[in-house]
């Protein structure tokens, strides 16, 4: 048969391929330069975010420590070490020195970046602190709590008897518990409503290794300087070249400077929390150093991936023209079905050119995904197609080595959260990092699918099982590092032969089961692990007690309270094997039998085989109970009304009588009208009396004299006492008005 010719692209196609080729190449010169600028005001803006996050930390520290400030000059003890004078030796004044002292170690306690606390009474002229009290603060000045390069004398000027509000001091050496310690000083000054007094100091002393590992912390640049002032812009903490300690009068945002004769960006933010001041001091050369090397790698590389592309583009362009064009050209002779032997080479290089397409996508081929969800949905018929998958993934496997295989499920727990929210992202991205970790860490031996519930599949195989078990131990710890999900990973056993991958799945599926039973997220388990944690099942003679009594009495909400709890602690909380679970069915089977015998009921259930089955049977009998003790009620309730409708014109009626007749507890029926019928013995007979009499001074005319006996009333004066506190008239005076309406 006769080929259909194979043609060249015409000149119209080469002339617009080489069009897009020119303005791609403009656009990738000019988009160059846009990123190298991009990248630079990005650096700027990364070295500002730091500072602002360096001034956000500070923030809340410094705001925890202006709480506790106020917190213990607001303290009563406190205040009253502040106003009192000195105190004589042996007097009980000094208690209030005590009771004062006793804050400051939890105070001090509270917060990591304090390194000491101080509180000074401008009266007494003491000094107290979370270890010690200075009442001689003079002497013990020099060895205790010695400032560098201060006496006692302007020590206490400086700091405690200063007029200020609220002020911070500049970094100093301070002996602290007896080692001297690098401190930012923060005086408060006492009361908080009237300043002006100056009656007493809290001074904080700030650890200042916190502010400079805060100041550290901005790795932008390898010559950053950073430093902090107070509003008037003395410096109270620096890091770095002290040199560059400039630009103090620059408001808030990105400034360019130049010291000497180099440029530099000063980044200014004011803390509205303590009105401290955080400068940062940037050359652009390091910018330009950081940049230079990235501008020059990269332009280099995309003009050589431009042109590969470009090559490859136009190869696959050709090549893919003659495999459809010779294709379509045996097609179209005659009107007989495509001839499949001299198709067959075509088919092959179409079907292997879109595979290789998907694959340096970073995709699998569509065949073998359809492989593997027949696999893990239990449609595969034999081990063949198992070997036809993993022969599309790693051309090369050899099956007759001895081979390991293994299973590994992901789950991501709160993907349905993900999946009402707008973190779709956060899926895919657990996708790419488990794809590229997998890559890193089982190389070509492994196989991975994300199936429709977002879960992910990763198929394992190496001659060495020992190997495996630790690549997977690696797989996990950096997987684990960079996914933004909850997730778990659910591992099966080793399988030394295709014949065992089927049970690979359903091993997985157990795991994930166990660490759903016990609630826990982002764990590594094996199967091996479960088949371990076979424990003993949990049913004590307490829970058989409450279980059986709770049938028996017909409390449907404590029975399901009791079977929720049994089944929390036996298929939650442990993890039982079939004996296990075997030997709880039959113990709960006998519990059946007991309340059989105790309802003398004939018919005994069927052996339980499932706990499900156990729960229902418990639950039915309940509920029958309940209903057999509802009908018993309706009859005690019917037999109460008769009794008192055949026995009301009795004086001597009461609940004792009635009981008495009935062969009744009086409480029990005392209880059981309060809370079945909803009212009291008396209350009942006195309405059903009342109202008995009403009915007969309509139905004929009879004195009160009569109505009263026969209503069962000891006397007329009782009668008329209840008659008139229910009907709101005297029985006379509602009998004249019946005989009226009668017109009698």
């Amino acid at each position: 048969m006769m080929k259909k010719a194979f043609y060249l692209p015409n000149s119209k196609t080469f002339i617009i391929f080489l069009l897009v080729v020119i303005i791609s190449f403009v656009v990738l010169f000019f988009s160059q330069n846009w990123m190298l600028k991009t990248v630079r005001e990005d650096k700027m803006e990364q070295n500002y975010a730091m500072l602002r996050l360096a001034k956000t930390s500070a923030d809340l520290s410094l705001d925890q420590a202006f709480k506790l400030s106020q917190l213990l000059l607001l303290d009563n003890d406190i205040a009253k070490f502040i106003y009192q004078g000195e105190v004589d030796g042996g007097s009980i004044d000094i208690q209030t020195i005590i009771d004062a002292k006793i804050t400051l170690p939890v105070a001090r306690s509270i917060s990591s970046m304090l390194s000491e606390i101080y509180i000074f009474s401008k009266n007494s002229g003491y000094l107290l602190s979370a270890s010690n009290a200075y009442l001689e603060p003079e002497k013990m000045y020099p060895t205790l709590f010695a400032f560098e390069g201060l006496n006692y004398r302007q020590f206490r000027s400086k700091y405690l008897t200063a007029p200020f509000s609220r002020a911070f001091f500049a970094e100093t050496t301070a002996l602290v518990d007896g080692r001297a310690m690098r401190v930012i000083p923060l005086v408060q000054t006492f009361p908080l409503n009237s300043p002006s007094s100056n009656s007493g100091k809290i001074v904080m002393l700030l650890d200042s290794e916190f502010f400079s590992s805060i100041l550290a912390e901005q790795r932008v640049g390898e010559n950053l300087t950073s430093f902090i002032t107070d509003s008037s812009g003395k410096l109270i903490t620096s890091w770095g070249d002290t040199s560059l300690v400039v630009g103090l009068d620059y408001g808030d945002g990105q400034h360019r400077i130049q010291v000497g004769d180099e440029k530099y960006v000063l980044s200014v933010l004011t803390s509205e929390v303590s009105g401290l001041r955080f400068f940062s001091v940037l050359s652009l050369k390091d910018i330009s150093a950081m940049m230079s090397p990235l501008w020059t790698v990269l332009t280099v590389l995309s003009l050589v991936m431009f042109l590969v592309m470009a090559a490859l583009a136009l190869f696959i362009l050709l090549r893919n023209r003659k495999d459809w064009v010779e294709l379509f050209g045996l097609a179209s002779q005659g009107e007989s079905p495509l001839p499949y032997e001299q198709a067959l080479g075509h088919i092959k290089a179409i079907v292997a050119e879109d595979r290789n397409k998907v694959r340096m996508s970073g995709g699998t081929p569509f065949i073998t995904d359809t492989f593997f969800r027949r696999l893990i949905h239990g449609k595969m018929a034999d081990t063949s197609e198992i070997q036809a998958m993993l022969k599309l993934v790693q051309e090369d496997i050899d099956f007759s080595q001895n081979l390991v295989f293994q299973m590994v499920h992901l789950v991501i727990h709160d993907v349905n959260d993900i999946l009402t929210s707008d973190r779709l992202e956060d899926i895919d991205f657990t996708r790419i990092a488990a794809q590229k970790q997998a890559q890193q860490t089982f190389a070509r031996q492994h196989f991975l699918y994300m199936d429709f519930s977002f879960s992910i599949w990763i198929m394992l195989w190496h001659h060495d099982g020992s190997y495996l078990d630790k690549q997977i131990d690696l797989f996990w710890k950096e997987f684990s590092l960079v996914t933004p999900t909850s997730a778990s990973m659910a591992v099966s056993s080793s399988k030394e032969s295709l014949n065992e991958i089927f049970d690979a799945t359903n091993e997985c599926s157990d795991v994930l089961q166990s660490i759903s039973n016990e609630k826990q997220v982002e764990v590594l388990r094996r199967y091996s692990e479960i088949t371990l944690r076979r424990e003993r099942y949990h049913y004590t003679s307490d829970m058989e007690r409450k279980l059986y009594f709770a049938v028996l009495r017909g409390e449907e909400e404590a029975l399901e309270e009791i079977l929720r709890i049994l089944e929390q602690d036996n298929f939650a909380a442990r993890s039982l094997g079939g004996e296990e679970t075997s030997n709880l069915l039959r113990v709960l089977y006998a519990t059946a039998i007991k309340l059989c015998q105790a309802m003398h009921h004939e018919d005994p259930p069927k052996v339980f085989t499932t706990y499900p089955q156990a729960k229902q049977y418990f639950l039915a009998f309940a509920k029958n109970v309940r209903g057999e003790n509802q009908d018993k009620e309706d009859i005690l309730i019917q037999k109460i009304v008769s009794y008192i409708q055949d026995h009301y014109d009795q004086c001597s009626l009461n609940l004792s009588s009635m009981a008495k007749d009935f062969s009744m507890k009086e409480s029990f029926l005392y209880h059981f009208m309060q809370t079945r019928m909803e009212t009291s013995f008396a209350q009942y007979l006195e309405e059903y009396r009342l109202a008995r009499a009403a009915s007969m001074f309509s139905e004929r005319q009879m004195t009160i004299n009569e109505v009263t006996a026969l209503c069962g009333y000891a006397n007329s004066q009782t009668f008329r006492r209840a008659f008139r506190k229910h009907y709101g008239m005297l029985p006379s005076d509602y009998q004249k008005t019946v005989l009226f309406k009668q017109g009698v």
